[in-house]
């Protein structure tokens, strides 16, 4: 990393007194909050998806996600590193789908740990921030599920993190997770829902999946106490939907966060048969048309007023590397 030569691997901590360091902790905690919530120099970027890299690792198939998190913490904190590297502030944990509902066989007795391994292997790299992600990832919301992403919230809270962002597949599911993750967290937390083109009853705007629009999503996200309103967008739609988002972030009274996720694309010539970190960035590396594609959508979003961005898709690395170099170049004029 630059300016770490020589540096070892993880990362050491300063140990401080344990009163500062819970204050310490908490001033972070509230720093986080501000530049969430509109009151920072330029918009803050969030490490993206994890899922992309590790299927490009020798031996991947058929490994669950969540077990990397006890399985290689090395291969873990050297990805949080490289989105560190590329310019995110914020590492988001690996956590989506980590709650013990969610995990199958005998990662489902080790919860606990996956979870607050997920928070020390993204805190490993020194970030500006962490958050912890809680996502619905397709489970019904029911009591047992609701009190499970409950649980997992108030261990990523006990393991260290400064805000949280939850991740739902409609409006109903989003308030009703933002309402378990409340009963454990009281700090900044981000609700984010997909949107994309409404039906014709409710006109062109932006709608989630339930058939709710922009300003009812938000306004209802915001009642339940989410502390910004977040939407996963496609970069395709950004150009006609980032204004109606950003009103009605605006006048639900929070600001927006935007999950990016560029359109499905051809891999450049030569990429196959590669595999690994190297393979990805060879390939990320070599798609110039995809780049100003992100770029073009990050400009129109902080336009619009968007305060932090964080990238989906099949090559997030690269996509934050992308998203960074636009609000560099924005700055420097």
């Amino acid at each position: 990393m630059p300016g770490n030569a020589g540096r070892a691997w993880p990362s050491c901590p300063v140990w401080l007194d344990p009163v500062d360091a819970e204050d310490g902790e908490l001033l972070k905690s509230a720093e986080l909050g501000r530049a969430l919530t509109g009151r920072a120099a330029r918009p803050l970027v969030i490490s993206g998806d994890m899922g992309p890299l590790l299927r490009r690792q020798p031996f991947s198939d058929g490994v669950p996600e969540a077990e990397w998190n006890i399985d290689d913490d090395a291969l873990m904190g050297q990805l949080h590193a490289l989105y560190r590297a590329a310019g995110a502030e914020c590492a988001l944990t690996h956590t989506a789908g980590c709650a013990s509902v969610q995990l199958e066989g005998d990662l489902r007795e080790v919860a606990d740990q996956v979870n607050e391994q997920a928070v020390r292997e993204a805190r490993s790299c020194g970030p500006r921030f962490v958050m912890g992600l809680v996502a619905q990832r397709g489970t019904a919301l029911d009591g047992d599920a609701l009190d499970s992403l409950m649980l997992q919230a108030a261990t990523l809270k006990e393991a260290g993190v400064h805000g949280m962002m939850t991740c739902a597949d409609d409006l109903a599911s989003g308030c009703a997770l933002v309402r378990a993750v409340k009963k454990v967290w009281g700090g900044p937390l981000v609700a984010t829902v997909p949107f994309a083109a409404a039906s014709d009853a409710l006109g062109a705007g932006p709608a989630t999946p339930d058939g709710r629009t922009s300003d009812e999503a938000f306004a209802a996200l915001a009642a339940e106490g989410a502390h910004a309103v977040g939407a996963e967008l496609r970069t395709g739609d950004v150009a006609s939907f980032s204004p109606a988002l950003s009103r009605a972030a605006e006048k639900s009274g929070r600001s927006l966060v935007v999950r990016l996720v560029p359109d499905a694309y051809e891999p450049p010539i030569g990429v196959a048969g590669l595999a690994g970190i190297s393979a990805g960035v060879v390939r990320d590396a070599g798609d110039v048309a995809r780049d100003r594609v992100v770029a073009a959508a990050v400009r129109k979003l902080v336009a619009d007023g968007v305060r932090a961005v964080w990238c989906g898709g099949d090559r997030p690395l690269a996509d934050t590397a992308a998203v960074v170099a636009q609000l560099d170049a924005a700055e420097a004029r």
